[in-house]
């Protein structure tokens, strides 16, 4: 498995659309429109910021961050999160060691190094943030029809949120 950063856009987009709940629901239906808006979002915020560093950032809104060095969980695979409402994010270093780094191609070796390696995931973890506080989940702004039995119901895609996350990165620290 390459870690999803450095996978190009279509690459990435459909491994996280495999991660969604629905995707059994949703792996025929053509979603590159709503995809395409996720992805963009993620861009575009990442053009306002890309000249930043990012621990400046978290300093500016107090958010701070650890590095969980006990837990491992291979069974779900969790580099990072946020706890937004406590301003807190959390990397899996155990996780990220033994499943993101071996995974890493060559061709981005440099992102192997300690804080640049951090950096990554605070990047993702920032963008959550901005959805929370600032611009809205990426995941409300268009909802997908699915049926359930003989009912259709209008879902949102956790998914969007994680693909305008990695193109908040990709575009941040220019990962093409």
């Amino acid at each position: 498995m390459i870690p999803s950063i450095f996978l190009n856009k279509e690459e990435l987009i459909n491994q996280e659309l495999k991660n969604n709940l629905y995707y059994d629901r949703i792996k025929n239906i053509d979603l590159s429109d709503i995809t395409n808006i996720a992805w963009n979002r993620g861009a575009s915020e990442a053009k306002k910021y890309k000249n930043q560093d990012i621990n400046a950032l978290l300093k500016k809104e107090g958010i701070n961050f650890e590095i969980n060095n006990v837990h491992y969980t291979p069974g779900y695979m969790i580099f990072s999160q946020i706890i937004v409402n406590e301003k807190k994010i959390t990397i899996y270093m155990k996780n990220i060691e033994k499943e993101f780094i071996p995974s890493i191609p060559e061709k981005y070796s440099f992102w192997k190094a300690g804080d640049r390696l951090i950096n990554l995931f605070l990047c993702h973890e920032y963008y959550h943030y901005l959805e929370y506080y600032y611009i809205g989940l990426t995941s409300n702004i268009e909802k997908v029809n699915l049926k359930f039995g003989f009912i259709n119901v209008k879902k949102q895609l956790n998914s969007l949120n994680e693909i305008a996350a990695h193109a908040f990165v990709k575009e941040f620290y220019d990962i093409w």
